[in-house]
């Protein structure tokens, strides 16, 4: 999984992610609730406030509608992401990458 980089304040597009397991094989996000958190370099850490979709659940991808809140600062952030699946058998998954947001030129 990779993050493309975003510009500070633009909520499209809406980047689509896949998510890939330490061999590169997709995850099952088959009836995931995807969350995330954002760590600024300070290390404050706040909650992504975007939708998050699951678009393709048996290859692993979703998409990230941005919300102001998650791109209103430039810098390098960290990521958490996080698929929850209620009652299945499968327990909740983290994966941390690393985002680019850059300034906008104004």
């Amino acid at each position: 999984m990779a993050l493309a980089n975003a510009v500070q304040g633009a909520l499209r597009p809406s980047p689509l992610i896949t998510w890939l397991d330490d061999t590169g094989a997709p995850v099952n996000l088959t009836g995931a609730t995807i969350t995330a958190r954002i760590r600024n370099g300070r290390g404050e850490s706040r909650a992504a406030t975007g939708l998050f979709t699951v678009t393709d659940a048996a290859a692993g991808v979703f998409r990230w509608d941005l919300s102001a809140e998650d791109v209103e600062e430039a810098g390098v952030f960290h990521v958490q992401f996080t698929a929850s699946y209620g009652s299945a058998p499968t327990p909740a998954r983290t994966v941390v990458e690393r985002w680019k947001v850059y300034d906008s030129i104004e």
